[in-house]
C-alpha cells in the first residue's frame, strides 16, 4: 500500500479541506433558508422536552446530515489521493476499500450543540444508519460513531452549556467529536492498516470543516436566537399594553354598586359576582397574547352591563357575529376598546339613546369585525391623528386607539388593518380586519 508522505500529503488535505469546505457553505445556506420556516422554527425554538419537536428537529439535522454524505467524496484507501466519482446509482453499495468523506458528522454535531442530546442522537440514528446501508470498510464504524458525536455534542451543552456560548467551546466539541470518530475507526475497522490511512488521509480536513462548520452553523443559528428573543420583547409588550384598564372603570363601576345597595341589595350583589369574575378574566387575559372572540365578545357584554348599570337607558347594544368566527383568537381589549370608545365619546351631546353594533364577518383567510355607533361622530381634523398617537380629550386622553394600533401591529406586523370612519352629528365606526386563526399565540 502506498501512503503519501510530505508534499504530498499536505496537498491531499489542503485539496480535501477545500472541497469538502465548498459543499459545506452551500448546505448551510440551504439550512439557514430553511430554518425560516415557521413550523421549522417553533420546533427549534419550542420546548426540546415535546416528543413533537424532537422528531421534527431529529429529522431536520438528520435530512441535512445525509445531505453531509451524498454531498463528499469517495475515498479508496487503496489509491489514496484519488477522488472516485459518487455512484450513479445512490442504492449502489459501496467496494469494501472505500470509504465516505463528507461532513455528516459536522451536522450530527451541530444537532447536539443546539439542541441537546435527545436531537443529536435522533440525528445521528438517522444519518448514521443512512450511512451504515451504503456499506463500504467503514461503513458500521462511521455509524457507530456518528451516533456517538450526536450524543456527545448534546451532552457536552448540557453539562457545560457555557460550551455553546463560546467560540472556543464550539471549537473544543467539534474537535473531541472529530477525534472520538477516528478513535471509532481505528478501534472498530479491519484490517488496521487500512483504517490507519484513512485516518491519516481525513483527520485534518475533517476535523477543520467539523471546527469550522460548526462555528459558522452557530453564527446561522444566533439568527434564529435573536428571532426568539424579539417575540419575547413583542409578547412581553403586547401583554403590558393589554394589561391597561380605563383609569375610571374601577371606580365608576364601584360607586354605582355603591348607590345600588341602597335600592336593590341582592342586585347589587349580583353585581359584586359579575366584577369579580370580568376582573378574574381581564388578570387571566392580561397574561395570555391571545383570547377567542367568544371570550372577547363575553367581556364586552359584561364591561356594557355594568356601564348600563351608570347610565340604564342611555344605549342599546347588539352584536351579529358568524359562530364559525367564535374560536379565532386575536390580541385581548380589541373589541373591549372599540366599545369604551363609542360609549365614553359616541355619548356626548347625545340626547337620544346611543346604538353600539358590533358585527363580525368571515372572509375566509381574513375576518373582519365592525363596531358601529350612532353617536357624536370625530371631526375631520381629530379622525386624522387618532391611532397615530394619544389624542387628548374631554373624556380621556384618547390612548385606547392608539395602544390598540400598537398592539396589532405586534401581533400582526403586516396583516392587520384598523380603519376608522365617521360623521360628525351621525357616528362613528371602525373597521378591525386580522388574520383568521385558531390558534393561540
Amino acid at each position: 500500500m502506498h501512503y503519501p508522505i510530505g508534499s504530498d500529503m499536505l496537498f491531499h488535505w489542503l485539496d480535501n479541506t477545500a472541497q469538502l469546505s465548498q459543499r459545506v457553505c452551500v448546505v448551510l445556506i440551504a439550512a439557514h433558508v430553511s430554518i425560516r420556516i415557521d413550523w421549522l422554527r417553533q420546533a427549534l425554538r419550542g420546548d426540546s422536552h415535546l416528543w413533537r419537536n424532537r422528531l421534527v428537529c431529529s429529522a431536520f439535522f438528520g435530512i441535512f446530515a445525509m445531505i453531509g454524505t451524498h454531498s463528499g467524496f469517495l475515498l479508496d484507501v487503496h489509491q489514496l489521493g484519488k477522488h472516485i466519482t459518487w455512484p450513479a446509482e445512490l442504492s449502489d453499495a459501496l467496494k469494501h476499500s472505500q470509504a465516505v468523506i463528507g461532513f455528516r458528522d459536522l451536522m450530527v454535531l451541530a444537532a447536539g450543540v443546539t439542541a441537546g442530546p435527545w436531537i443529536g442522537f435522533g440525528a445521528g440514528v438517522a444519518a448514521g444508519g443512512e450511512r451504515y446501508l451504503l456499506g463500504g470498510f467503514a461503513g458500521e464504524a462511521s455509524a457507530a460513531a456518528t451516533v456517538l458525536q450526536g450524543v456527545w455534542a448534546g451532552l457536552a451543552v448540557r453539562f457545560w452549556p457555557v460550551l455553546a456560548r463560546r467560540l472556543r467551546g464550539a471549537a473544543f466539541i467539534a474537535l473531541v467529536g472529530t477525534l472520538m470518530q477516528k478513535a471509532v475507526l481505528l478501534a472498530l475497522v479491519s484490517p488496521y492498516a487500512d483504517a490507519l490511512a484513512l485516518v491519516v488521509e481525513t483527520a485534518l480536513p475533517v476535523a477543520v470543516v467539523n471546527t469550522f462548520g460548526l462555528l459558522l452553523f452557530l453564527f446561522v443559528m444566533q439568527d434564529l436566537e435573536r428571532d426568539r428573543l424579539a417575540n419575547q420583547a413583542r409578547q412581553a409588550e403586547l401583554r403590558a399594553l393589554n394589561a391597561q384598564i380605563e383609569p375610571h372603570f374601577m371606580n365608576n363601576t364601584l360607586n354605582a354598586i355603591k348607590a345600588l345597595i341602597r335600592r336593590d341589595p341582592d342586585a347589587a350583589a349580583q353585581y359584586v359576582v359579575k366584577l369579580a369574575r370580568f376582573l378574574d378574566d381581564t388578570r387571566t387575559n392580561t397574561g395570555a397574547n391571545s383570547i377567542s372572540l367568544q371570550q372577547e365578545i363575553t367581556q364586552v357584554e359584561r364591561y356594557l352591563d355594568f356601564q348600563r348599570l351608570r347610565f340604564p337607558e342611555a344605549f342599546q347594544f347588539q352584536r351579529n357575529i358568524s359562530p364559525q368566527l367564535l374560536p379565532c383568537q386575536l390580541p385581548p381589549r380589541c373589541l373591549q376598546t372599540l366599545a369604551e370608545n363609542a360609549l365614553l365619546h359616541g355619548m356626548q351631546g347625545q340626547n337620544r339613546p346611543l346604538k353600539i353594533d358590533i358585527i363580525g364577518v368571515d372572509h375566509g383567510e381574513t375576518l373582519t369585525l365592525r363596531v358601529s355607533d350612532t353617536g357624536c361622530g370625530i371631526a375631520a381634523p381629530r379622525l386624522k391623528e387618532l391611532g397615530s398617537r394619544p389624542v387628548e380629550s374631554a373624556a380621556g386622553n384618547g390612548s385606547g386607539l392608539y395602544q390598540l394600533k400598537r398592539s396589532l401591529k405586534l401581533a400582526f406586523p403586516r396583516q392587520s388593518n384598523l380603519a376608522i370612519n365617521s360623521w360628525p352629528g351621525h357616528g362613528t365606526e371602525v373597521i378591525l380586519t386580522i388574520p383568521k386563526r385558531t390558534a393561540t399565540w
